[in-house]
């Protein structure tokens, strides 16, 4: 097996000077083959000679054809294993040189012979001292080492796999098959099926520069890793950095921007419930449900028009069904009260007729908020769970803004599933938090962050020149399922 040594100390430039020389070869045996047809196989292709030994010299003159053909396809397919073996080698040692670097960049020394330890000469004796009698950092250290030890040796692995696949190939190669037409060598001869060879070994290598870069890194977050991924996507489809870039600024700017406005949203719709709850005794209702609710009474006040024409299960089954709500009912304030679809609690409505009747009582709109805000916690928790002590301290304005994102969420999920003046506040609460903090981890994308991309694109678009065409190409190209 190849060791982390023998990757960062290859010299992977002969193999395209190999590839060259293979293909040179392609070319000098094609002009063999003209003559061999113009000079030897013509004369058994007329009438001046007939015959048996004329239908064996057409057999045989045939057979020695097929094999300068086939000749040439298996130096051209060694030639294009040879230079797919170049471009893997050369990327999958970049990623390898690049695994180093960021663990460099973490706070590890990593040897000669690919071995990651803690680097504790970065840090001064006194933190040395405290950190060696601290049982948490002790463990985050042991752990931080593992974690990039095993990316090392991943990145070390892809390449060594490279290594036995070309290995594979090229014994495929050279390897002649059972007989095509014309072939009369029957395993003795050359390989006219090595370009299927060539193309399976293009696929394998796509997939393993694709998945090569796959790992989640130490000290990088769920998200950071999931935007990573998109941005990577990016690069490898159009073939531009800076297009990739591009895209993950004004992704970025745009998620943040959108989530500013939801969290503010948010909480004045929500303050505006409770003003009004506190001043009259509206009640207060499920986030999304102006629409559902206005349409559910234009329905029953209307005998004629739009609204009457629409089937009432079709329509219920998108803004809520207000029998099903109806199971909600309960005593408030002495008396009975019974909801409409947009202040059902949808919990009271399960526990009273189900979750059937909670999910007619939501209807699809409504639905699709609960379902919505759940997954957005859900996916909260899980990439707060990817934070530790560093990464929080590194970055807290960063950290910040995810948990308060995670409550947001959460408060918003209760209150589509629970409208009351209770999950109304905390909605309210919540999201003027999460907006405080995505002012202060992304001021800059926030408001700025799309007018500078448009800068950037014009001020960059003369140096990027054809790369962005070529790689607007590419992506249409990738995204026509017709293609």
């Amino acid at each position: 097996m190849l060791t982390y040594h023998d990757v960062m100390s290859a010299d992977f430039g002969p193999l395209n000077t190999a590839a060259d020389r293979w293909q040179k070869m392609a070319d000098e045996i094609h002009k063999v083959e003209n003559a061999y047809r113009d000079s030897v196989q013509k004369i058994t292709m007329g009438p001046t000679w007939l015959g048996e030994s004329a239908t064996a010299a057409y057999t045989n003159f045939a057979a020695t054809r097929y094999e300068y053909q086939a000749a040439q396809t298996q130096a051209k397919a060694t030639a294009t294993l040879l230079r797919n073996a170049h471009q893997q080698f050369t990327e999958l040692k970049k990623q390898l040189e690049n695994a180093r670097a960021d663990a460099v960049k973490a706070g590890m020394k990593v040897s000669e012979q690919g071995n990651v330890a803690y680097d504790w000469d970065r840090l001064t004796p006194a933190e040395r001292e405290a950190a060696r009698h601290d049982p948490d950092h002790a463990r985050t250290v042991r752990e931080s080492e593992e974690s990039w030890q095993e990316y090392i040796k991943a990145c070390v692995r892809a390449v060594d796999d490279a290594d036995k696949d070309l290995k594979k190939d090229l014994e495929s190669a050279v390897k002649d098959g059972t007989g095509n037409k014309n072939d009369e060598t029957l395993g003795t001869g050359f390989n006219g099926d090595a370009g299927k060879v060539a193309a399976a070994d293009d696929k394998q290598k796509q997939e393993r520069l694709e998945l090569a870069s796959l790992a989640m890194r130490d000290n990088e977050t769920l998200e950071d890793w999931m935007q990573r991924l998109q941005r990577d996507g990016v690069e490898k489809i159009t073939g531009s950095k800076r297009l990739a870039d591009l895209f993950a600024g004004v992704q970025k700017g745009t998620v943040t921007a959108g989530a500013f406005a939801l969290a503010l949203g948010t909480s004045a719709k929500s303050g505006w419930k409770l003003f009004k709850y506190a001043k009259d005794g509206t009640n207060v209702t499920a986030p999304g449900t102006g629409i559902a609710a206005r349409v559910n009474e234009r329905m029953m006040l209307s005998s004629s028009g739009f609204w009457s024409k629409l089937p009432p299960n079709v329509v219920g089954a998108l803004t809520g069904s207000e029998e099903a709500a109806a199971l909600g009912g309960h005593m408030k304030n002495g008396r009975f009260f019974i909801p409409t679809a947009a202040e059902a609690n949808l919990a009271r409505v399960a526990a009273n007729g189900g979750l059937a009747n909670a999910a007619k009582a939501a209807g699809w709109l409504r639905g699709a908020g609960v379902v919505g805000a759940a997954a957005g916690t859900a996916f909260g928790v899980a990439n707060l769970a990817t934070y530790n002590g560093e990464m929080i301290k590194e970055d807290p304005a960063k950290f910040a803004s995810d948990l308060s994102g995670t409550a947001f969420n959460a408060s918003l999920t209760a209150l589509a599933v629970a409208p009351n003046p209770v999950t109304a506040g905390l909605a309210v609460g919540t999201g003027l938090v999460y907006a405080g903090c995505l002012v202060w981890d992304n001021h800059e994308a926030i408001g700025k962050g799309l007018d500078k991309a448009g800068d950037w694109i014009g001020d960059k678009a003369s140096d990027i020149g054809d790369g962005i065409a070529d790689g607007a190409k590419k992506l249409g190209s990738a995204l026509n399922p017709f293609d």
